[in-house]
């Protein structure tokens, strides 16, 4: 592991090993003797988080073997195997399902208070359900789980719980051991020692727990190239929880139909002892009841139902539910078509639907953040907006004990969203600036010259050399780019520039561009004679314009803002030299420096309004040395 910014003998002082391991320990046997009684949920959310200190501690400076990450794993989930379901009451549900099952009856034919057994109805677990009025919506594979937990089921003892509880926390152990045969040590800690995941798998019995090591050998088969059992395994995933299904178009990308059809009929087989005429209305039922009146630490649901109350007056979460899904359903063919283009790893792609789905639900209870947190230790990423979110949804469980529950919402969705845009925001600007040069080229393209020979072109100011890639890349020209400051994100020539004249000869370039760059030059007029003067056909240059002096004003701070955010500070110094001008003002210079305009195109309103002028050199002009240092490159 790596160890932080900090003095040497800080940094790799051994104690770090114990002081957080005990510490670690200490939280953990704390919350097993306090989180079995819900009033001592402060408590528990002290402990969890200091739990998360000495974690953060153990991963950041310390020096584990995997051995012993892997035994305190084991140790950790039996300190908390005997805490009963006090946090949540999902796991009653469980054992009324498997129940229901035992008595010869479909758990998608009857909603619990409408069961036709009244001797099931005097069950502990019937008496502590919630939502019973609710038909199941558990899948067949998690329904397995529960009928063999509740084999042996006796009214008067909670064996059936620490059934079902077993082979969950079994399943998540051997989720662990598979992720350590995939990640490096320090990942599996990573995941494995962190006290929300423990509390929420030995502590509390998800069904999640399943779903890790359905997810796992998915991800572990697929790397291993033995794509009919990965299949396989992700339809059984599909049946412990329905999202994973969504998963499929990515195997059949990566592996085509003759790998994907062995999954589709274990998914049939498995469905089939649940098969009934009502059992697709009756879940589709239940669960669009779930969108339209369940809500739960939802960060973007609860934004815009609470934005429109305050527009509208009314209230619109029973609408607003059911369109954030369908807006979601909608929104997954696009995530195929970006896996397609951006060749994820299917661990990425995975996170990515799952974190899409998360973020338009309605409900978010703490332990449907254990998908993500896996996932990003399987990717070997920090992924800290995942663990922030999971940190403070442990905080909404106060609610239960009226206590603050929405400083914890706010605090958990702000803080993921900060932490997305830090982690994505580089790529996100990367992509839109290539989605901007795809633009750029069309307007250029009309007015590039078809010759012979390959064309040979000079992106003069290239930035990151998107718009040279594009020309290369459609043209098959000769591209070399050329900046002050080197940002060039292709694999195009990057000459990069220095104080005197451009170093290249007389007409050496058929093509110049210059597209948002004379504005920065300290002596544009002396750039621009240098253009022509290594050009042999034409320079193109596009300038942004304005007409009146508050559209000058916001070209100024527009351009300040854009070319600070995508330079990341490489661009600032190069603010002092802004120097916009009307289209006459343009004309203007091209005249003085002996050019013709031979072609023109406008894009763009307002401060965003751009004008291309394509220019001849009349003829070669020798003149007084250039200095270049000014130079600067586009913005956005």
């Amino acid at each position: 592991m790596t160890m932080g910014a900090l003095p040497s003998n800080f940094a790799h002082w051994k104690g770090w090993n114990w002081i957080s391991l005990l510490g670690l320990f200490g939280s953990i046997a704390g919350l097993a003797f306090v989180s079995g009684d819900r009033t001592n949920l402060p408590i528990v959310f002290a402990l969890i988080v200091f739990g998360c200190v000495c974690w953060f501690i153990s991963w950041r400076w310390g020096s584990f073997r995997l051995w012993t990450i892997l035994l305190c794993a084991v140790l950790f989930r039996l300190l908390l195997f005997a805490t009963p379901p006090s946090l949540s009451d999902d796991a009653y549900r469980y054992i009324w399902d498997g129940l229901i099952q035992h008595e010869g009856l479909n758990p998608y034919q009857f909603a619990p208070e409408d069961v036709p057994v009244e001797d099931l109805k005097q069950d502990p677990s019937y008496k502590n359900l919630n939502s019973k009025s609710f038909i199941s919506v558990y899948p067949p594979v998690s329904q397995f789980i529960f009928w063999l937990g509740t084999h042996w089921h006796d009214p008067s003892h909670d064996l059936s719980y620490y059934l079902i509880k077993g082979f969950l926390v079994l399943a998540e152990m051997m989720a662990i051991f598979l992720l350590a045969r995939m990640v490096s040590s320090g990942f599996v800690l990573f995941y494995a020692w962190n006290p929300v995941i423990i509390m929420e798998t030995a502590g509390q019995a998800h069904t999640e727990s399943a779903l890790l090591l359905a997810l796992a050998l998915v991800i572990y088969l697929a790397k291993m190239n033995y794509s009919r059992w990965a299949s396989i395994c992700l339809s059984l995933a599909g049946w412990i929880k329905l999202y994973p299904f969504l998963f499929f178009p990515f195997l059949w990308r990566r592996f085509g139909w003759h790998s994907v059809w062995s999954g589709v009929l274990v998914a049939v087989l498995v469905a089939l002892p649940f098969v009934a005429p009502y059992v697709l209305m009756n879940v589709s039922g239940s669960l669009d009841l779930y969108a339209r009146f369940f809500e739960f630490n939802s960060g973007l649901y609860y934004a815009i139902k609470e934005s429109l109350l305050w527009v509208t007056g009314d209230d619109w979460s029973k609408q607003l539910g059911p369109f954030l899904r369908v807006v979601f359903l909608c929104g997954v063919p696009l995530l195929y078509l970006l896996d397609r283009y951006q060749n994820w790893s299917l661990a990425q792609a995975c996170l990515i639907t799952t974190g899409a789905y998360f973020v338009l639900t309605t409900t978010i209870h703490p332990w449907y953040l254990l998908i993500p947190l896996f996932l990003i230790a399987c990717l070997q990423m920090h992924g800290w907006h995942w663990v922030w979110l999971a940190i403070c949804s442990m905080g909404t469980y106060l609610l239960y004990v009226d206590g603050p529950y929405w400083i914890f919402v706010i605090l958990g969705w702000s803080g993921w969203t900060i932490g997305v845009i830090i982690r994505y925001y580089k790529t996100w600007i990367q992509t839109l600036l290539r989605y901007r040069s795809k633009t750029k080229f069309k307007r250029l393209r009309p007015f590039i010259p078809m010759i012979n020979a390959p064309l040979h072109v000079l992106d003069l100011g290239c930035a990151e050399g998107y718009l040279g890639q594009q020309i290369h890349d459609q043209l098959g020209a000769r591209v070399i780019l050329s900046d002050i400051e080197s940002m060039n994100q292709t694999t195009l020539p990057h000459h990069q520039l220095k104080s005197g004249p451009l170093p290249w000869p007389p007409s050496h370039f058929d093509v110049v561009v210059l597209y948002y760059v004379l504005h920065h030059a300290k002596d544009p007029e002396a750039l621009l004679r240098e253009a022509l003067r290594i050009s042999n056909n034409r320079v193109m240059v596009v300038e942004s314009v304005y007409t009146t002096s508050f559209q000058l004003q916001c070209l100024k701070i527009i351009d300040r803002i854009a070319n600070r955010l995508r330079s990341f500070g490489k661009m600032n110094a190069q603010e002092k030299y802004l120097d916009f001008r009307s289209s006459q003002q343009w004309r203007k210079i091209f005249d003085k420096c002996h050019s013709n305009i031979i072609g023109e195109f406008k894009s763009g309103f307002g401060p965003f309004c751009s004008v291309g002028f394509i220019l001849k050199p009349q003829f070669i002009i020798h003149h007084k040395p250039l200095n270049t240092h000014k130079i600067n490159s586009k913005k956005i």
